[in-house]
């Protein structure tokens, strides 16, 4: 926080100051002008006593970049006040925190005293050194022939090289060998223009110690000025920026081998739906260049079911920057894919969404193989019939699913003397004939039924929408008389199926499938114990 002081006069600032030098013999000081730049001290200056804080150009390069608010306000109120101090970690030593005092002596030395007070652990009789600051502007000037004959003193800093090195050596002497021709391009070019006009070119200068440093040159010519004919040439250091651009360019190089890698198609698209960057995968699966819109022609291909929920999530995520994940079915070349589509918004930093990355997958075989689980966990090899896991959930939904009706119906069908069939015509006769019932009785139900296979000889039956008892009699008698008009041929044997069939009904309210299941059970049992002939058929109580 800095400490305000009243508004003093000249010898109330001398007071302060004669004061502060000398409580802190250890302390450090600096002369400063009104612009805020370090200056050479006055004679006197520090009472002789004090060690100088040197290397720096700036008052504010003296505190770290987080204090630089706290060095500006205690500034203008030194300016304003005449005295003030305040807290700041020096650049110099930026773990510890030592008070700058700013004092107004311009009535004795014509400066602003910056004294620093309390930084621990320097040798005694040690100036306070700072790295200097290297500065992004220099310049130096040449004759026709493009032979440097001066040079600022900072281009040392710069460059590494003094200016009295640096005169009557060729400027293109200092440019990297692959900027050459740019070089003399741009020199040349210059020298065709009139006075005063100014030609610019980036080039890579070579430092004293062998390193690049990519400078931008203003070469104004100058060469017609009778009075001091030269080319006045303006030198801007912008090696960050061209590091920041080469960083850019490598991570866009990189990013872009990637998305060729991996197995999946990379979309970029502005707010416009104009396509940006894609992949090869991208490119081959959407039939558009770069510059081109994401429109009919990239879409066309989706399957027409599935096209507004494609359109929706290109909506949602150019419009809301909501991430959406959607499939849908592509005809590429009269062949069906499936795709999965997922997409990301990309914002500017004011929240605004500029475009999406999508990233397309061809998920054809995992559908494929989705599906094939799902036929294996839900239905029979063998027989096609739904198993016996997937035939009571049927029930379950049946009974106490939303779309639960007048009354369910189980039949419960036990294939008598299979066991015979299977010793005396083999097990591929015992499986032909399970493959013959179970599609028999899938051909005497209505459409919705379901037919599973409970067990090795049993089958059930569930018929929703039955309105009682009587009906569901009904539908097991047609199964009897369905299995009582049939017959298979077996190498030359001629089989007839023979079964035990229970009934049982149940209305909305039955609830349990277990408790259905087990009634058609014992209906079946029933049928089983009076049966007289190859078919039996018997009514749950």
């Amino acid at each position: 926080m800095v400490a305000y002081a009243k508004l003093m006069d000249p010898a109330a600032c001398e007071a302060v100051y004669d004061a502060t030098i000398a409580t802190n013999p250890d302390a450090f000081i600096g002369a400063v002008s009104m612009a805020g730049q370090l200056v050479t001290p006055p004679e006197g200056f520090g009472g002789g006593g004090l060690r100088q804080i040197v290397g720096v150009q700036s008052a504010l390069a003296l505190v770290v970049p987080e204090d630089a608010r706290i060095a500006i306000d205690a500034w203008h109120v030194a300016l304003n006040e005449g005295v003030t101090s305040c807290l700041v970690h020096p650049a110099a030593a930026p773990t510890e925190l030592v008070r700058m005092h700013l004092i107004d002596m311009r009535s004795r030395f014509g400066v602003f005293a910056t004294i620093l007070t309390g930084l621990q652990g320097r040798p005694e009789g040690v100036a306070l050194e700072y790295a200097p600051l290297r500065p992004r502007l220099v310049s130096m000037r040449k004759n026709q022939a493009a032979v440097i004959t001066a040079a600022d003193p900072e281009i040392s800093l710069v460059l590494g090289w003094s200016p009295d090195e640096l005169i009557n050596t060729r400027s293109i002497d200092l440019v990297h060998p692959d900027d050459h021709g740019r070089a003399i391009a741009s020199w040349v070019d210059l020298l065709g223009t009139p006075l005063g006009e100014i030609r610019r070119v980036r080039l890579r200068h070579l430092h004293r110690d062998g390193h690049a440093v990519w400078m931008e040159v203003a070469n104004r010519n100058m060469l017609a000025d009778p009075d001091d004919p030269a080319v006045v040439a303006e030198m801007l250091d912008i090696s960050d920026e061209m590091a920041a651009q080469e960083a850019m360019r490598a991570g866009e190089q990189l990013m872009r081998r990637l998305t060729e890698t991996i197995p999946m198609g990379i979309v970029q698209i502005d707010a416009d739906r104009r396509i940006v960057y894609q992949n090869e995968r991208a490119a081959r699966a959407l039939g558009a260049g770069t510059g081109e819109f994401l429109d009919e022609k990239c879409l066309g291909p989706i399957v027409s079911a599935e096209r507004p929920a494609v359109d929706a999530a290109i909506a949602a995520v150019l419009g809301a920057g909501h991430d959406v994940d959607v499939e849908y079915g592509h005809r590429a070349s009269g062949d069906l894919r499936r795709v999965r589509a997922n997409l990301r918004s990309l914002t500017a930093e004011s929240g605004e969404v500029t475009g999406a990355i999508i990233c397309l997958t061809d998920i054809t075989d995992d559908v494929r193989l989705r599906d094939e689980l799902k036929v294996r966990a839900t239905y029979d090899a063998l027989t096609g019939c739904r198993n016996r896991a997937s035939t009571l959930t049927a029930l379950q939904e049946a009974l106490t699913g939303p779309g639960r009706t007048r009354g369910t119906a189980v039949v419960f069908i036990d294939l008598n003397k299979f066991k015979e069939v299977n010793d005396e015509h083999g097990h591929a006769a015992g499986d032909e004939l399970l493959t013959y019932v179970a599609g028999l009785l899938r051909a005497s139900v209505r459409e919705g039924d379901v037919v599973g296979r409970f067990g090795g000889d049993e089958f059930v039956v569930i018929c929703s929408d039955v309105p009682g008892p009587g009906r569901a009699r009904r539908i097991g008698e047609s199964l009897v008389a369905a299995l009582e008009a049939s017959h298979l041929d077996v190498a030359g044997q001629r089989l007839l199926p023979q079964a035990s069939i229970g009934v049982a009904w149940g209305d909305p309210d039955t609830g349990s499938p277990d408790l259905l299941i087990a009634r058609a059970d014992a209906a079946m049992y029933a049928a089983k114990n009076a049966r007289t002939g190859r078919l039996a058929l018997a009514l749950a109580d």
